[in-house]
């Protein structure tokens, strides 16, 4: 008991010598005014332009020329307006191309099976795009991807077939 109560003694010591401020030499004085000298005439890079550094030029200095304005931005493309909905055409490709790939396992009307969740659900074309080409998004889907064996057509009309609720 006696070693720590020494210890902690000469801690308490040593921090606060630490940090206690030494004593400062006292600074040095500055000269009295009267050994200031005013400099008589300006000197230096701006010497000719100490009278109002900011906002006077050099008389000597022309004015800079008028630069010309700025070329208009180019004009904004607005991406075409998207088709009001899929085609009859596209509709009955996407149906074919999900009768071969996507009715074993989500069923003819896409109300799902034990095998595949249902369709029905009003899924946007990114989201379904997605699901079709990598299959497995979240960790406890079981969907197989399929975009490999679906050609560009083929995975856009059934994108669209799914999308618009699976018409008949």
């Amino acid at each position: 008991m006696k070693l720590r109560t020494v210890f902690l003694t000469t801690a308490a010591f040593a921090l606060a010598t630490a940090c206690t401020p030494a004593a400062e030499p006292p600074a040095a004085e500055a000269p009295p005014a009267a050994e200031i000298a005013e400099p008589t005439s300006p000197s230096g890079p701006a010497a000719e332009n100490t009278t109002d550094s900011l906002t006077s030029t050099p008389a000597d200095v022309a004015a800079p020329a008028a630069t010309p304005a700025p070329a208009a931005p180019p004009a904004v493309t607005t991406p075409p307006a998207p088709a009001a909905g899929p085609t009859a055409a596209e509709l009955a490709n996407g149906r074919s191309t999900y009768v071969q790939t996507c009715a074993m396992c989500h069923g003819p009307a896409g109300a799902g099976t034990p095998m595949g969740v249902a369709l029905t659900a009003g899924l946007d074309y990114a989201a379904i795009r997605e699901k079709v080409t990598k299959g497995k998004v979240a960790a406890t889907d079981t969907m197989p991807p399929m975009g490999a064996m679906l050609s560009e057509d083929q995975l856009d009309d059934l994108t669209k077939f799914v999308e618009a609720g699976l018409p008949l």
